[in-house]
């Protein structure tokens, strides 16, 4: 253990049998604050959860097991989804990173008033938050990053010209994603990957950076004005990224430098058009994404932010 650095404890809690959620970010971060913190790289090194400077905590291990630490952090990967109480209170200080407070609010809200530090994904609710009690200078915004050791460049043939990886969860994405398989149609032109529990690793970590890195544009589209991490996930692969507009991306990304926007889905295919078309050009915002994704978009980057 090196006492200059600080201790670290992730809290998390997650059930054999609920294959629900993505608990990638909880797996990230641990990843990233051993590599800052321990200077061990997990990925090459048998280093197991606990131990040196960070460790893993579920709510019922008993804290003395561990000693003390200098930051608890609950990285939430959607609690309310998995049909668990997981109303547990971390010892102070603690931190706490939301996800889907635009789809899940009441939850987060009340967990959000027990932390000392709270970092929102969602931007649009952190005014909410404020209204409803969280103090403003305790809670900051914080985006989803994407993870360079999964999500990367893959050197394979492209197969499909585009590719939606994810859930089929509210109208406008099914409009979206079945007037791309009309236009261009599964199997030949494109592909459709489904996030679903009982098939492990299909479509998600690096099998679905391999989907993405086999299509020449990969599709987004966002709930509720979302950066998510599918957008972080598709430049971190440096592909090309055809994403539905949202305020937040004016903030960080160049409309047509760093990836390309729509804000209806008849203009969606229209530019899907355009830049099959036009290859060279298609692969200039790829790489110019990619270049931007390193320079802020990173799970390593955020373990240092936190």
């Amino acid at each position: 253990m090196d006492f200059s650095k600080p201790r670290i404890a992730l809290w998390y809690y997650v059930t054999p049998n609920t294959n629900y959620r993505n608990d990638g970010a909880c797996l990230f971060m641990s990843y990233n604050f051993r590599k800052l913190l321990d200077g061990k790289d997990a990925l090459v090194e048998k280093c197991m959860a606990q131990g040196d400077n960070v460790a893993h905590i579920q709510p019922n291990m008993p804290n003395h097991m561990f000693g003390k630490f200098d930051l608890h952090l609950l990285i939430d990967h959607g609690e309310d989804g998995i049909q668990v109480p997981l109303d547990f209170e971390l010892p102070h200080p603690n931190a706490y990173w939301i996800a889907d407070s635009h789809l899940g609010y009441e939850y987060r809200l009340n967990r959000a008033k027990q932390f000392d530090f709270v970092f929102a994904s969602h931007k649009p609710s952190i005014e909410k938050f404020i209204r409803d009690g969280i103090p403003a200078e305790k809670i900051r915004y914080l985006p989803w990053a994407a993870e360079t050791a999964c999500f990367r460049p893959i050197p394979i043939i492209e197969k499909y010209d585009w590719c939606f990886v994810g859930h089929m969860n509210n109208q406008f994405r099914i409009d979206l994603v079945d007037r791309f398989c009309k236009e261009w149609p599964l199997g030949t032109h494109g592909y459709l990957g489904w996030r679903m529990g009982q098939f492990p690793g299909h479509n998600v970590l690096d099998d679905c950076a391999k989907k993405f890195s086999q299509s020449r544009i990969v599709l987004n589209e966002s709930i509720l004005d979302d950066l998510n991490m599918r957008q972080a996930e598709t430049m971190a692969c440096k592909r090309f990224l055809l994403t539905e507009w949202v305020p937040p991306i004016d903030e960080f990304f160049v409309d047509g430098e760093d990836l390309v926007t729509f804000k209806t889905i008849d203009e969606a295919v229209e530019k899907a058009r355009y830049y099959l078309a036009h290859e060279e050009e298609r692969n200039r915002i790829a790489q110019r994404g990619y270049e931007t994704f390193l320079k802020g978009w990173t799970y390593d980057i955020r373990a240092k932010t936190i």
